[in-house]
């Protein structure tokens, strides 16, 4: 048998029974003797059937406006009778990257890259000209850049004033969006090294990324393309690429052999962190070559291939810098990159004068050189011993080393002295 309660509402009462509790709503306006009826019409408490969620990986929305001043706040409001919504093409994937810049919204999505309007719409005119005109929409006409480009990679994303740069690894490109639209940066000088090494980052691996900053301090966009890590067969997997693109010459400047998972950039300061570390390049303290850790020498790496049609002998090096630098390795090759000689390792010159004095860096005029001594044996023409002769081949790959910890070790320039082999 029901009952009745007391309830503070004043035109609706509850019956309770053994299955729970029915509500029910006076049908005259505040329940009083002959006023009127409450007309039928919507019901408030009508049931959606399809109240799910939904995710459109395509379409931007925005809440109701924000003041603090006012003490407004409505960011919490998302109006269906409302249009704040804006969805692109959604053949184009989804969108992975935002990026406002001064009045628009750049977009970045798989294979497309656009720009909507932040308060105002566009205008065409008769010949396809473009006019703007403000609009009560926050998200206004959406425009696409020229070009079948996208990003896969948002973490590649960078920016340095109004050149942004990011890695498409669908068209194996490099990209750089500014004024003049959309640029493939890897095509300089890179373009086969891109279409080959883009493909160690995959999505069969979560780790596998490419991850993009901006160095302030030597105005550089660096990227480092990380793929496949960890144990295989017992065997340490470490893939990874990290380059920088300079905009002054318009080419890739370098490579170099730390494996950030994030930098950034802070008053003309460059920053990267590795395993929860942060690490500050170029500072000038008595920490050297002891980069993430690793306690290693500094090196750099570079080809001498002047003449390159002719084969030639590298008979010496010298360099311009500071003394603490050696000349770890060189080794000379042929036009399909088959290693031919190779030669001794030529201490610096800080090292005291024991043993053979032509391993060792010597200074002269303010330069360092050494003779390059042969390590292979046989020189040429069949001629054993010649090992002051140098190496012989269409080019030489040279690596300079520097283990000082003391302090700047600077390297300004290096050279060879060659001829021409018979």
């Amino acid at each position: 048998m029901g009952y009745s309660i007391d309830i503070q509402f004043f035109n609706t009462f509850i019956v309770r029974n053994i299955s729970g509790a029915l509500h029910f709503e006076e049908s005259r306006i505040k329940g009083g003797f002959n006023e009127s009826f409450i007309s039928i019409g919507p019901k408030a408490h009508i049931v959606d059937e399809n109240f799910a969620g939904q995710r459109r990986d395509n379409a931007l929305i925005y809440s109701g406006i924000y003041n603090s001043r006012t003490d407004v706040n409505r960011t919490n409001v998302f109006s269906a009778a409302e249009p704040i919504t804006r969805a692109l093409d959604p053949a184009n994937g989804p969108i992975q990257k935002l990026h406002a810049e001064d009045t628009n919204l750049n977009i970045l999505q798989n294979d497309k890259v656009s720009y909507a309007l932040i308060d105002k719409d566009a205008l065409f005119t008769a010949e396809g000209g473009q006019l703007t005109a403000s609009g009560a929409a926050v998200i206004g006409q959406i425009v696409p850049y020229q070009g079948k480009y996208g990003t896969q990679h948002p973490e590649s994303f960078a920016f340095k004033g109004i050149r942004k740069y990011f890695v498409d690894k669908n068209r194996a490109a490099v990209l750089r969006l500014s004024r003049d639209g959309i640029t493939e940066i890897s095509n300089y000088g890179m373009r086969d090294w891109f279409r080959d090494n883009l493909n160690l980052i995959t999505s069969d691996y979560p780790d596998d990324k490419a991850v993009g900053f901006y160095d302030d301090h030597d105005d550089q966009y660096v990227v480092s393309l990380q793929g496949l890590s960890g144990t295989i067969d017992g065997v340490d997997v470490n893939e990874y690429y990290t380059l920088s693109f300079d905009d002054s010459v318009n080419g890739w400047v370098s490579f170099y052999d730390y494996r950030p998972d994030f930098g950034f950039s802070h008053n003309k300061k460059f920053f990267t962190l590795n395993s929860n570390n942060l690490y500050e390049h170029y500072k000038l303290d008595s920490s050297r070559n002891n980069f993430y850790g690793s306690g290693n020498a500094s090196y750099i790496t570079f080809i001498a291939n002047a003449q390159p049609s002719m084969v030639k002998n590298f008979l010496a090096i010298d360099f311009e810098g500071s003394s603490y630098w050696a000349m770890e390795s060189a080794k000379s090759e042929d036009g399909i990159g088959t290693e031919i000689q190779k030669a001794h390792k030529i201490d610096n010159a800080e090292l005291s004068l024991t043993g053979d004095i032509l391993n060792q860096f010597k200074k002269k005029e303010d330069k360092y050189y050494s003779h390059i001594k042969n390590n292979t044996g046989v020189i040429k023409n069949g001629i054993v011993g010649l090992d002051t002769a140098g190496i012989a081949g269409l080019f030489s790959i040279v690596k300079m080393s520097n283990g000082y910890t003391g302090g700047s070790q600077e390297l300004f320039s290096v050279s060879h002295n060659i001829s021409k082999s018979s």
